[in-house]
């Protein structure tokens, strides 16, 4: 049995509610089609790699905007978790990967997305706290069932 990985730095959490079910918010994160549509559509050369596989890839790359941040699926519970090792692969870079952790809780409503971002260094920053906070909102709007 392997050990759990500590993650001494800080902790981000975020939460969505979104107009959708589990299914579509799960696919949304592990279908790179999907994800192009609602992470950073607006820019054209982003590449969106996604192998929705327990240790498969997962990347997002824009050349144009210097950003870019990949890592690999640590667990996969459809529909209701996606565990990503993350590390953006911007700036400096990384030495250590960082953990990402989508719960996708269903109610009568639709979807409360929880996203809970444990930073590797224990000094770690904490400024994508808003960066998050914009990504779930696009999904919300992309994914989101229209209000009717």
């Amino acid at each position: 049995m392997t050990q759990a990985r500590s993650y001494p730095g800080p902790r981000i959490v975020v939460a969505q509610d979104v107009d959708a079910d589990p299914e579509a918010l799960y696919a949304a994160w592990t279908d790179p089609q999907v994800l192009a549509t609602w992470w950073w559509p607006g820019l054209p050369d982003t590449r969106h790699t996604v192998d929705a596989t327990e240790g498969g890839r997962f990347e997002v790359h824009s050349e144009v905007a210097s950003l870019g941040a990949a890592g690999h699926f640590t667990r996969l519970e459809p529909p209701s978790l996606v565990q990503l090792a993350w590390r953006w692969e911007t700036g400096e870079g990384q030495e250590e990967d960082d953990l990402v952790t989508v719960e996708l809780k269903g109610h009568s409503h639709g979807t409360l997305v929880v996203l809970t971002h444990e930073i590797a260094q224990p000094d770690g920053d904490t400024s994508m706290r808003e960066g998050w906070v914009g990504a779930l909102r696009a999904l919300a709007t992309t994914i989101g069932r229209p209000a009717g």
